[in-house]
């Protein structure tokens, strides 16, 4: 069965949840911390993005040695390139709006 789709927060508490989610969406276990600052929702996703990769590149060498499934490394491979398309994405996303406010400015 399909979960339900869970009620839209509060202003006031999305900033947790889209930490959380961001995190899960990257398959990080961490928890968030209480002031959930832009700092480190930014920080906590690095570290996931370079889990994947780590996890993404030991589980390539495994199967290429014969000790690891390789269904298991193109998953895992796959996640990380996942990872760092959304990476981009955000990125490219921060520079577009910091060259936004910057062109306000008189």
């Amino acid at each position: 069965m399909i979960p339900p789709i869970p009620s839209i927060p509060s202003v006031g508490g999305a900033e947790s949840l889209g930490a959380s989610q961001f995190g899960a969406a990257a398959g990080a276990t961490a928890d968030v911390p209480a002031s959930g600052s832009f700092q480190n929702i930014l920080g906590q996703a690095i570290d996931s993005l370079n889990g994947a990769t780590d996890s993404a590149t030991t589980l390539s060498l495994d199967a290429a040695a014969g000790n690891a499934s390789v269904a298991d490394a193109t998953v895992a491979s796959t996640e990380a390139d996942l990872d760092t398309q959304l990476a981009s994405a955000v990125t490219d996303k921060a520079v577009t709006a910091l060259n936004t406010i910057m062109d306000m400015q008189p």
